[in-house]
């Protein structure tokens, strides 16, 4: 799902108040743009539990080179 206004009013605020890196790891530029709330399933010694909990992510895209950063969106107050 896009982000809200208010969502990305919250990860920016997110983003300063943790002082993170701004540069992405592969290719080194700092022109990010956010992507979609996704989830994946929780992997477990067993494999997929299909139906099982999940880890809501916001996707944060280099737009130079294409490299995702996944951040858990519960923390951050997305959800």
């Amino acid at each position: 799902m896009p982000l809200s206004e208010e969502q990305l009013r919250k990860l920016n605020e997110w983003f300063q108040s943790k002082r993170l890196n701004p540069q992405c790891p592969s290719c080194g530029t700092n022109d990010w743009t956010t992507g979609d709330i996704v989830s994946a399933p929780v992997y477990t010694a067993g494999g997929i539990a299909i139906g099982g909990s999940i880890v809501p992510m916001v996707q944060v895209i280099c737009k130079n080179c294409g490299y995702i950063r996944l951040h858990a969106a519960v923390p951050i107050g997305l959800l």
